[in-house]
């Protein structure tokens, strides 16, 4: 039987068993990773904020083990929006460049597949959005795990993964009867 993250934690902080925390690293850090990335990190400021967050979570996991999976994601969260502020008067990053040749050529712009497309409909919401879900349905948390996460009640975040979704459809839809 596998354990759940939960139960690997609380092996590691009551019986200070390294190995059980090993576990949780290696099945949460590729998946912590790929979130930050997502948030718009590159490969080398994922990689450091995945080790900081874990760094900070290995601190204070062990006073609180009701939603450990949320609190390492609030953490890595917290991370990367402050290394935003602390990056945000930089110059212009190639990113910001790519975005404005792409609106540019929006309408010269063909999707390779149905995904490409989906992708680019998820690149348009606001960044909240797209955070949410991502949590849900790339790293695979639960509703109640991202509620814990996010201090919400687990309708709201129900309700609002839903909601995110019809706007997707109907996006869809309507570029659909547009052709």
């Amino acid at each position: 039987m596998q354990n759940t993250a939960k139960q690997l934690l609380e092996h590691y902080c009551k019986d200070a068993d390294n190995n059980a925390f090993s576990k949780f690293y290696r099945t949460e850090a590729p998946r912590l990773w790929q979130f930050l990335k997502n948030r718009g990190c590159n490969q080398d400021g994922a990689y450091d904020l995945l080790s900081e967050a874990f760094l900070k979570f290995i601190q204070v996991v062990c006073k609180d083990l009701r939603a450990p999976v949320a609190l390492l994601y609030r953490i890595a969260i917290n991370l990367h929006i402050d290394s935003y502020r602390r990056d945000k008067a930089s110059p212009i990053t190639q990113i910001d460049i790519d975005i404005e040749q792409q609106a540019d050529h929006k309408d010269e712009f063909k999707y390779q597949s149905q995904q490409d497309y989906i992708e680019s409909l998820i690149k348009h919401l606001p960044q909240d959005e797209q955070n949410l879900l991502f949590m849900r349905y790339r790293v695979g948390l639960t509703h109640k795990e991202i509620a814990g996460m996010l201090e919400l009640p687990e309708g709201t975040v129900r309700r609002q993964c839903a909601a995110i979704l019809n706007k997707l459809k109907q996006h869809w839809q309507e570029d659909s009867d547009d052709t």
